[in-house]
């Protein structure tokens, strides 16, 4: 009986481990990181929502409110060199490190 109990005890163990260890595999960040731009001349977020229009899932006025929201903008009013997050997913390539030479 106690050599049953010691065996219930490591199989219960074990399927804990591997339980976990599927989890914290499979259970990434969950965050999605955005793309951040720089406001040039003549942008407003209008034109941004039509620039970037193919890459969004979103209307225009989906696409400004979400930026607003993730800015924490008071108003639509944008100014050249701000810089923004806009609701596009950055690529592999652009989340990766880049040395200044570009290798």
């Amino acid at each position: 009986m106690e050599k049953a109990k010691n065996y219930s005890f490591m199989l219960l163990l074990a399927v804990m481990m591997a339980s976990a260890a599927l989890y914290f595999s499979f259970s990434g960040s969950g965050e999605t990181a955005y793309q951040a731009i720089k406001v040039a001349k003549g942008d407003s977020l209008w034109s941004l929502a039509e620039d970037y229009e193919d890459l969004h899932k979103m209307d225009q006025i989906e696409f400004i409110k979400w930026v607003q929201d993730e800015n924490n903008l008071i108003t639509t009013k944008i100014v050249p060199g701000e810089e923004l997050t806009i609701p596009v997913p950055l690529s592999e390539d652009e989340s990766k490190l880049q040395l200044a030479d570009g290798k």
